[in-house]
């Protein structure tokens, strides 16, 4: 068994093929990447990224042990946990294990079959006009309305206000609110949203199931002040600190306002829901509270993310009001900062399936707080569509 081992190491050793910083070529039938990490003395870690023809493409990472005494690197995938970040200073891809489209693409639905192809290939899909004007500009009213009251409210520019029913988070070092979090349990006109067909049966036909709110947001982001995201999955931090046990969640993003490149439109990197990137951590105690205005912990190395673009390239979000998104949780996505004289505003509704509700939180200890992920049983429950909206 031994001497079989040290053969197949020195094959793989012996056939691999530099593809330039951060890249090996290697023959398929060589080692499997959890395999090679235990058979190369723990110096590097290969992930597996795509297949070419007969060649694997690897990820090659230098442990921190590399030169002097060696420490233990990134951990493999394993079946109890295929989605594990955070447990190392070391991130991976993987290829994702679960489907994109969960139901039938022959069962009819309100997307078409080649909507539901592009969906699946990039992992986002536009659905221009969705809404029109009026019903836009009566939930705008109320948003801003919301939006003015808890910058009033908030004069001492606390950074985040928790309270039983939302979470509102500030801009850094000001009272300008950046998001609202379950505006759903404050305001009738988003409940409804959350009920209304077009947007309730894009998610069940998407993820095959009854579905509930994991979350809502508001998102504002004021001229001249809202501050951009970094590039990140969502998924990974549900998964990692809400305990969303796969990816059968979506989330639809609804236009409020025009939504332009020079406003901080929505980046997203088509194709990256494809694979799962693991993140560095380890994750600090109450790292939600920061990670709601800027986010360090939970983001893509800098190699993973230049392969994901070299891949799939960046699309903006952008669009008219009333225009809906609907993407993947695990899309890779991120915004610019607005230095631009035009409010962007935008709402999130994040459907999950009722197959896939939460369990104890993948890393940290105690889950993030009820409003960013939900498992209250008398709100875990299956939305019942609206045909008629009358709020909005």
């Amino acid at each position: 068994m031994c001497i079989t081992m040290a053969i197949r190491m020195w094959i793989t050793m012996a056939t691999r093929r530099p593809l330039g910083n951060g890249f090996l070529l290697l023959p398929r039938g060589t080692l499997l990447p959890s395999n090679m990490c235990s058979l190369t003395t723990k110096a590097s870690t290969y992930t597996a990224v795509t297949i070419r023809t007969n060649k694997r493409v690897f990820l090659f990472t230098t442990s921190p042990g590399f030169h002097g005494k060696r420490c233990p690197h990134v951990t493999m995938a394993t079946e109890k946990d295929p989605y594990h970040s955070r447990l190392s200073n070391v991130g991976e891809i993987r290829s994702r294990p679960d489907p994109v489209i969960w139901g039938d693409d022959e069962k009819p639905g309100p997307f078409s079959r080649q909507e539901l192809e592009f969906y699946k290939t990039n992992g986002y899909i536009k659905v221009d006009g969705l809404f029109d004007d009026q019903e836009i500009q009566m939930c705008r009213e109320k948003f801003t309305a919301l939006r003015d009251k808890f910058e009033e409210d908030n004069r001492s520019k606390k950074e985040c206000i928790v309270t039983d029913n939302y979470t509102s988070v500030t801009e850094p070092g000001s009272n300008k609110v950046k998001s609202i979090y379950s505006p759903h349990k404050i305001l009738p006109a988003v409940n409804q949203l959350c009920q209304d067909n077009r947007l309730l049966g894009r998610a069940q036909q998407i993820l095959d199931s009854n579905v509930y709110m994991h979350h809502t947001r508001l998102n504002f982001k004021q001229q001249f002040k809202g501050t951009g995201f970094y590039w990140h999955s969502d998924f990974e931090t549900w998964h990692v600190e809400d305990g969303m046990p796969r990816p059968r969640s979506m989330s639809c993003m609804i236009l409020m306002t025009r939504n332009l490149a020079q406003n901080g439109a929505l980046m997203v990197i088509p194709g990256s829901h494809r694979h799962y990137i693991s993140c560095a951590g380890p994750t600090p105690d109450n790292h939600w509270v920061t990670s709601l205005q800027y986010r360090y912990i939970g983001t893509p190395n800098q190699e993973a993310l230049s392969h994901m673009v070299q891949e799939g390239g960046i699309h903006h979000c952008t669009g008219e009001a009333g225009a809906a998104f609907f993407f993947d949780c695990n899309l890779l996505h991120g915004s610019l900062a607005n230095i631009s004289p035009w409010d962007r505003m935008n709402l999130f509704l994040v459907y999950n399936s009722l197959h896939n509700k939460l369990v104890a939180p993948f890393g940290p200890p105690k889950p993030r707080p009820e409003n960013l992920g939900c498992r209250d049983p008398a709100w875990v429950q299956p939305i019942t569509p609206l045909e008629k909206p009358t709020e909005y």
